[in-house]
């Protein structure tokens, strides 16, 4: 009989310890539906990686961008499109226009008004082309100043209706390489021949 009393509080000892560990005991329950979410502008196509020296009139910057956030695109308050030009100087330095530690140029801006709806996504997308001699310019160069081996940096800061700031430099690596994301927010254009 004591035998018996043992084994059946044992059973029970041994269904309670189940039972518990498969309870979450986080209190309070997190309230996911309460987290500040930021945004993204995931990458969807991009049609041109170099300016040909040959023929930098026909060259062009150019992207497909699907905003994404909480409101499926509608945060969106502008996107700048900057540019700067880099030079490398082999065995000496790298030089930067506008002159290091300065901003980049701020080449195009985009508002809310720019994006659409899609049939591919729920997200809004927007669809630009800034021409090579556009970037040129913007730097304070003619097209008789650019190299081969020269790169233009391009950069987009998206800013939401609360006016938070999204960039490459303060998004995170998943955001800017991962698969998913595709979100770099940095984009270079070498020059080649």
């Amino acid at each position: 009989m004591k035998r018996n009393k043992l084994s059946i509080w044992g059973a029970l000892l041994s269904l309670l310890i189940v039972a518990t560990a498969c309870v979450d005991f986080v209190e309070p329950n997190i309230p996911y539906k309460d987290f500040d979410t930021g945004a993204y502008l995931r990458t969807i196509e991009r049609t041109s990686v170099t300016f040909s020296s040959a023929n930098l009139a026909s060259s062009n910057f150019a992207l497909t961008l699907e905003a994404v956030d909480a409101e499926d695109g509608r945060t969106v308050e502008s996107v700048e499109v900057r540019v700067r030009h880099r030079r490398v100087i082999p065995d000496v330095s790298v030089d930067f226009t506008p002159a290091a530690g300065s901003d980049d140029i701020v080449i195009r801006t985009f508002s809310q008004d720019d994006f659409s709806p899609n049939d591919e996504s729920r997200f809004l997308r927007m669809s630009f082309s800034i021409p090579a001699s556009e970037a040129i310019s913007a730097v304070g160069f003619t097209e008789d100043d650019i190299e081969i081996n020269d790169v233009f940096e391009f950069r987009l800061v998206l800013t939401d209706t609360q006016g938070r700031v999204f960039t490459n430099t303060n998004r995170s690596s998943d955001v800017a390489g991962g698969f998913f994301y595709d979100s770099p927010f940095f984009y270079t254009v070498d020059v080649v021949e």
